[in-house]
């Protein structure tokens, strides 16, 4: 009897001993598959965290070439508005010079040939007409109201002149400074 019992505690530890090593190599293979599925989420995370610090450093990139086209526009419209401003009180102070003589002139009331005076009043118009937007809120009414007759003088011609020239330096300073921001940004 001392034998069997002997034998029976024998397999009673090699059986405890076998589920000791058995639960072993089961939770050595559960932290196995843990550590890998880790180590995948923390690759996946590293990924992501390039692509958006390199989406963050494009970003910036764009927001300082805006920043630098804004700087850029704004230098050069201040700039256009400087030269216009100059050209305004050029031709405030030439009109004022013009009349001046004009005043002491004998044949100033002579008007201008009806010719020449409509086919200048047909061009502002058109200029006008071209630089003005469509109403889209409506359709256009008739004009009907009749056009009011008078007749420009030399005098008047003569005072145009100058504002006009002054408004067509002041467009070709704008364009020119579209241009140079166009050849900027190229």
């Amino acid at each position: 009897m001392a034998m069997v019992s002997r034998c029976g505690s024998n397999f009673i530890v090699n059986r405890s001993a076998f589920i000791a090593i058995v639960m072993s190599i089961v939770i050595v293979a559960v932290l196995c598959v843990l550590l890998a599925n880790s180590r995948s989420d923390v690759a996946t995370l590293k990924g992501d965290n390039d692509v958006l610090r390199n989406d963050n450093t494009l970003q910036g990139q764009v927001i300082a070439i805006q920043a630098f086209n804004f700087n850029r526009f704004n230098q050069v419209a201040e700039n256009a508005s400087r030269l216009n401003s100059l050209i305004d009180a050029g031709t405030e102070k030439t009109v004022i010079e013009y009349r001046e003589i004009l005043r002491r002139e004998k044949n100033c009331d002579l008007p201008v040939p009806d010719d020449v005076a409509g086919g200048l009043l047909e061009y502002a118009n058109r200029i006008r007409s071209s630089a003005m937007h469509t109403n889209s809120v409506g359709p256009d009414e008739a004009d009907d109201r009749t056009v009011a007759t008078s007749t420009l003088t030399y005098c008047q011609a003569v005072l145009w002149i100058k504002p006009l020239l002054a408004a067509i330096e002041k467009a070709n300073n704008q364009l020119a400074g579209i241009r140079q921001i166009e050849q900027d940004r190229q």
